[in-house]
């Protein structure tokens, strides 16, 4: 509950890109990992290009072929919107859609970014303002499965409510990915302190770096491994049985995350930096009047 007495720890786990008296802003850049769908836009357009090279090398010796052809010609361009719409995607998406808890007015700013499966539809930014008191946490699970294997990930999504009620109105997510309900918890409490009471009760926090160097963007995915203060609080995090197991586990794929950390690199190189719509940005930031 929004109001209900403080209960358990406050922890950001280093999500935050700002923290004053006026306002907090929680970072989305962890919502949705960069680089992997970067390659998979770069193995699409390969594979897009694969069937005009056997064209352009057969053609000299049988000319055009409208029907042989044409068998290879549409794939080929259903695999490039494909290909177009990974890179698109992972290019264009903003570095962060940062979410401003503004505790001086009493309300939220949600920064977003609007897409769709249309590679050539329109995509774009804007913002959503809410009223904290109409706020409410809601953990949502989801469980996957494949031949025998069962996966099972959990999210952090703020509902908003008419006045008064728990009727719901509309909602955005803050986090996602988790395999237990532990991170969220800590967030959200930590959420509640601040909106409730101020800085002042709150635990020390460590700020998300915005401009991650080169190490911490190659080993994003294993970011346990970077000789940088990311990489430390990371491990001081995976303390215990599970902690190693789960680095041990995810080290056995050190080429496959590598290789996606070059992606994110690239990424967080190219794409844009969050934007908000005009007057947004500063109004989000002011103290009530």
């Amino acid at each position: 509950m929004r109001d209900a007495p403080p209960a358990g720890k406050a922890d950001s786990w280093d999500e935050l890109n700002h923290l004053d008296e006026t306002y907090l802003e929680f970072s989305m850049a962890s919502d949705i990992p960069r680089g992997p769908i970067f390659w998979c836009g770069i193995i699409c357009l390969a594979t897009g290009l694969f069937p005009g090279y056997l064209m352009s090398i057969t053609w000299p010796a049988r000319g055009f072929d409208i029907w042989m052809d044409g068998i290879l010609i549409v794939p080929s361009l259903l695999i490039f919107c494909l290909a177009y719409f990974f890179l698109r995607f992972d290019l264009r998406l903003p570095k962060d859609r940062p979410v401003r808890f503004n505790r001086s007015q009493g309300k939220v700013y949600a920064n977003h970014y609007t897409w769709n499966h249309n590679p050539f539809g329109r995509w774009g930014g804007g913002a959503k303002v809410f009223d904290w008191s109409t706020l409410q946490a809601e953990i949502t699970r989801q469980i996957g499965a494949s031949d025998e294997v069962v996966t099972e990930r959990y999210a952090l999504e703020l509902v908003a409510c008419k006045p008064g009620t728990f009727e719901e109105v509309d909602r955005f997510r803050l986090q996602h990915g988790a395999q237990t309900t532990l991170q969220y918890e800590e967030q959200w409490e930590l959420l509640r302190r601040y909106m409730n009471d101020g800085p002042e009760g709150l635990p020390p926090q460590n700020l998300r770096d915005q401009t991650p160097g080169f190490i911490d963007c190659l080993l994003f995915a294993m970011p346990w491994f970077a000789p940088t203060p990311t990489g430390r609080r990371v491990r001081e995090r995976m303390r215990g049985f599970l902690g190693a197991l789960m680095m041990v586990l995810m080290s056995l794929l050190f080429p496959l995350w590598l290789l996606f950390g070059l992606g994110n690199v690239i990424v967080m190189r190219l794409a844009p930096d969050a934007t908000w719509p005009a007057g947004v940005d500063e109004a989000s930031k002011q103290r009530a009047a």
